[in-house]
């Protein structure tokens, strides 16, 4: 009798479970549940009846199992539970199944956490995608086999349940969880999932299962054997089958273990077919059918005259293009009988063999591995085939590697290209300290000249990926220093020694490595050069306060480098990032944001370490325009990218500022001393402090703190340039303490400013500044005007504040109240409720009596959401998918997660389909608004 029918006893609970959220999720509601049971107990066939039932309601069904030996190629298991290591695999997966092949694409990704993070951003939204069209079940069978880069892509998967109509159940032994697995699993019971432990069948099922096995009565006899198999029901089938074969039940033989049960049904097998099944058992027990093919040399149709028998007994089954064992308890009773001395010898032939045919590199990377040695043709294989399989599985290259090298030895003739490869190996997989250790060990046994330079770079590079900024500097010098570079090489070494003296803060040094890059680049025609030279030297100009001739430069930067694609010899340089900066400080917000969308798509493409970067400047934009709830979904998303240039810090930074000025508790506020353009943000982490210091109720200490920042910001670089954006602050606090000298020191640098920087900001900021020193509410209220026209809606609230203070002081109670009014409604649009309660708290204290109160601003229910939010709920509703919605408004996919995250919480839904219903009584009054 078949497994698939027999487990299934005594299971009514658990299916009954399952049908239930197979059915939330076809409504719309996403529903997560995992299972764990000891091998055998059924986990497998529940899962397969959910696939069944789930492929019967019109689901998108992705169900699958890992191997035990591809545990720690990256997304490996992905590969299985989505059927990508098909032949052929479903359309919708074929751009996902591309990227996982080390094709093109892949090629153009530098390092394996980049290549990681696009793989697991195209998995993510791959699925949002199918979840638009279709519920989609997720069925995980194995997962303690799984590698980690996979369970990161579920765990993302996961944490978006309550925007999708996706079905994930996760099946595992109950063994101890290795982190990711463990987080993964903590994370769904944390968030509600079903958790279920399949729990032997009682004896009562046992003896209803055996009787459906037998097609007959059990007797007493019968169940006393079967009371062996411990209520698992898998060994309950295998045990009475075996016994029925052999006649056990007449003589009253003792029952056979599994494993002699199991080799009791190799016996009806010819020994080319046990033959078979053994190379089967040591390649992991799920093999494709053509690789099986070459490693054990029958054609694809012999072998399945070969294995046929296998399937009829039941050992094996068809899964696709592969041949699987039905259950990997029978691959493991085979290997029992398999002695080490015995593998070894099979897999290093299998791994052979398949490097004959062409077979992927990290599957026959992971055989010769296991086999424990390397003949010439294996380490000449691996040489023409290593990069290939570093950007499939780097840590799989890198164990080959270091076999090939002990093998053959520091002095053999392909030991120097062994030792490249390898330092390759660990900089893709980012090992940094070993990898600059290995550079620097092979670059002092190298004897192949055409690998000097680049060891030489590979040092450099090495440290760069510790953070060792100095140290690449060095290496980077040194490599020049030795000579023996074409002027292209000669072109991006400047480059980067201009890159690195930026992070450094050693102006001078920066400015003139990028001239000679610049001038490298344009006497070799190399545009990647160029546009680093011309984007660094606009870098310097932004930061000594002229964003108009930085502006000038990073445009020619962009127009030299083109439409190009980066790659891994030509890094994002985040050229539209720093040209977004410049048409900020020029007052061009909507071009900014502009800018930053034509620059997003190519950045996450190849999972540019730039992206956290993007997030900062357009959560800095929102700020700036008052959209704060778009500001903090940039700074969400901005938390999931890799962050090797410290910008988690600016994101953190400018969180803070909205919460101090929402009025919301605020976590202990640090800044790390990082080598990296995040030390630019400082600014905002003393503005921050100085903040939180004013809204404890020391006014005092928070002036301190801004002057001792404007002060100081002379010797720090970059700051010197930003300080002046927390001038407003710093005049509303000290005309609160009636410290208006304070601010005349301040004029002459607001007025060197404009007069570089003409914008209406720039000229809003001396207004208040000598408007506040002088006492004259006329010169502040142009002031707030002037930042009305710049689009700064919170400056115009502060100065219309200042403007109130100063004409109370002169008793000038009319012109005092309007300022209050503006205010008040400039700090009401915004929801400003700390910039709110103080300024209605002095005019209390002042004896102003406001004409009406302050409503506050709804934070639920339709009326609470955004102008964006509200654009997303109607696209929502319309049956778009994050990614969708993301390519309309030109934003992150993960922005637009926040955004569906936060309006499923303002409107109490469960599911996009209760936010569809909801918003599309609001569309007509939107239309007509």
């Amino acid at each position: 009798m078949a497994l698939t029918n027999a487990v299934i006893l005594g299971r009514d609970e658990e299916i009954r479970a399952l049908d239930s959220l197979i059915n939330a999720v076809a409504g719309g509601n996403g529903s997560a549940a995992q299972l764990s049971g000891e091998p055998g107990i059924g986990k497998s066939t529940l899962l397969q009846r959910a696939a069944d039932e789930c492929r019967q309601r019109g689901f998108l069904v992705l169900h699958g199992s890992p191997e035990a030996m591809e545990s720690d190629t990256p997304f490996a298991a992905l590969a299985g539970y989505f059927g990508l290591d098909r032949i052929r695999p479903a359309p919708e997966l074929a751009d996902l199944a591309e990227l996982l092949s080390a094709g093109e694409r892949h090629g153009r990704i530098p390092g394996a956490a980049r290549w990681e993070y696009v793989v697991t951003e195209s998995a993510v939204e791959l699925i949002e995608k199918q979840a638009a069209r279709q519920p989609v079940a997720l069925l995980l069978d194995d997962m303690h086999w799984a590698d980690s880069a996979s369970l990161v892509v579920v765990h993302r998967i996961a944490r978006l349940l309550r925007q999708l109509p996706v079905l994930l159940v996760c099946a595992h032994r109950p063994v101890p969880a290795g982190p990711e697995l463990g987080r993964l699993l903590h994370g769904l019971a944390r968030d509600g999932a079903l958790t279920m432990r399949l729990e032997p069948l009682s004896p009562g099922t046992a003896a209803e299962l055996t009787e459906r096995i037998l097609a007959e009565p059990a007797t007493e006899a019968v169940l006393e054997l079967v009371a062996g198999a411990a209520g698992n029901p898998f060994y309950i089938e295998e045990l009475v089958s075996s016994l029925n074969e052999t006649g056990g039940w007449a003589t009253g033989a003792a029952p056979p273990s599994f494993t002699e049960a199991v080799h009791r049904k190799l016996d009806f097998l010819s020994s080319r077919s046990r033959d078979v099944l053994r190379m089967m058992a040591v390649l992991g027990g799920r093999v494709p059918i053509q690789e099986l093919s070459a490693a054990s040399g029958h054609s694809p149709l012999e072998l399945w005259n070969l294995v046929r028998d296998a399937v009829d007994n039941g050992l094996l089954v068809e899964d696709g293009d592969r041949i699987a064992f039905r259950h990997d308890l029978i691959r493991q009773a085979m290997m029992a009988a398999l002695s080490e001395t015995l593998r070894q010898p099979m897999l290093l032939e299998a791994g052979r063999a398949l490097a004959e045919t062409g077979a992927p590199a990290h599957r026959v990377a992971q055989y010769l591995l296991a086999g424990g040695t390397l003949d010439s043709a294996s380490i000449d294989w691996l040489i023409e085939s290593a990069i290939t399989l570093i950007r499939r599985s780097s840590e799989t290259a890198i164990g080959l590697l270091t076999m090939a090298r002990a093998q053959l030895g520091a002095t053999s003739a392909r030991a120097d290209m062994l030792r490249f490869l390898h330092v390759i190996a660990l900089q893709w997989a980012g090992h940094g300290a070993d990898a600059e250790a290995a550079a620097r060990s092979a670059l002092a046994q190298n004897r192949t000249p055409a690998l000097t330079a680049q060891l030489r770079w590979s040092i450099a590079r090495g440290c760069i990926l510790q953070g060792n900024v100095r140290g690449a500097t060095e290496a980077t010098e040194a490599t020049i220093s030795a000579g023996a570079l074409d002027p292209v090489e000669l072109g991006r070494m400047h480059a980067a020694l201009a890159q690195y003296s930026y992070l450094l803060g050693n102006a001078e040094d920066s400015t003139r490595n990028a001239e000679a890059a610049l001038r490298l680049g344009e006497q070799t025609g190399d545009s990647y050069t160029v546009a680093a030279g011309q984007h660094l030297l606009g870098s310097r100009k932004l930061e000594t306060g002229d964003p108009a001739g930085a502006l000038t430069l990073v445009t020619a930067a962009r127009s030299s480098w083109g439409d190009q694609e980066f790659g891994p010899d030509s890094d994002d340089l985040g050229i539209q990032l720093l040209q977004a900066n410049c048409l900020l400080e020029l007052d061009q917000l909507d071009a900014a944001e502009q800018c930053l969308r034509e620059g997003l798509p190519a950045s996450e493409a190849c999972g540019s370490p730039a992206l956290p970067w993007y997030s900062a400047v357009s959560a800095r934009i929102a700020y700036e325009q008052g959209s704060w709830e778009d500001g903090l979904a940039e700074i969400q998303a901005g938390h999931e990218p890799a962050d090797p240039f410290g910008q988690q810090a600016a994101l953190r930074m400018q969180e803070a500022l909205i919460r101090i000025h929402r009025d919301e508790p605020l976590a202990p506020l640090r800044f790390p001393e990082v080598a990296g353009p995040a030390y630019l943000y400082e600014y905002l982490y003393r503005w921050a402090l100085a903040l939180d210091a004013e809204r404890a109720g020391s006014p005092e200490t928070a002036l301190a703190l801004h002057l001792a920042h404007t002060r100081q910001a002379t010797d720090k670089r970059g700051q010197a340039a930003l300080v002046h954006h927390t001038w407003v602050d710093l005049a509303r606090v000290a005309i609160t303490v009636d410290d208006r000298g304070v601010l005349d020191e301040l004029v002459p640098p607001a007025r060197d400013w404009q007069r570089r920087c003409p914008t209406p900001v720039k000229s809003g900021l001396v207004a208040v500044l000598r408007g506040g020193a002088a006492g004259d509410p006329e010169l502040l209220a142009a002031g707030a005007r002037d930042f009305q026209d710049g689009g700064r809606p919170l400056l115009a609230g502060q100065a219309w504040e200042i403007t109130a203070y100063v004409a109370a002081a002169a008793d000038v109670k009319a012109d005092a109240l309007a300022a209050l009014e503006k205010a008040v409604s400039a700090f009401q649009e915004l929801d400003a409720r700390w910039d709110l309660r103080r300024v209605e708290q002095w005019a209390r204290s002042s004896g102003l009596r406001r004409k009406r109160r302050s409503a506050n601003r709804p934070t639920t229910g339709w009326d609470s959401l955004t102008p964006t939010e509200v654009r997303v709920a109607l696209l929502v509703a319309e049956g778009l998918s994050n990614p969708d919605i993301a390519s309309r408004l030109k934003v992150s996919r993960r922005t637009i997660q926040s955004h569906v995250s936060s309006v499923l919480a303002k409107l109490d839904c469960r599911s996009r389909v209760e936010l569809a219903v909801i918003a599309s009584k609001h569309r007509p009054q939107q239309a007509e608004g």
